[in-house]
């Protein structure tokens, strides 16, 4: 039986080792992005000030209510 089936020289295994190296590389590079992004999303939930989260720090007080004036400017 002949061996002419798998007959891959030393250049395609060179070949297949860059592009396994490159895939590896990029694999790694996207979870980093996808961790950096969740790391992001998790500050931006914890910087969150419209009262469905509590806030890491306190926000600015809402404006006080206006009042009338005590007098009629108007007579």
């Amino acid at each position: 039986m002949s061996d002419d089936f798998f007959d891959i020289g030393w250049e395609e295994m060179a070949l297949l080792g860059s592009l396994a190296q490159e895939l590896a590389e990029e694999d790694k590079e996207r979870r980093k992005l996808e961790k950096e992004m969740e790391q992001e999303s998790e500050i931006e939930e914890s910087n969150c000030c419209c009262g469905e989260c509590e806030p890491s720090e306190p926000c600015e007080p809402p404006d006080p209510p206006l009042e009338p004036p005590d007098e009629d400017p108007y007579p």
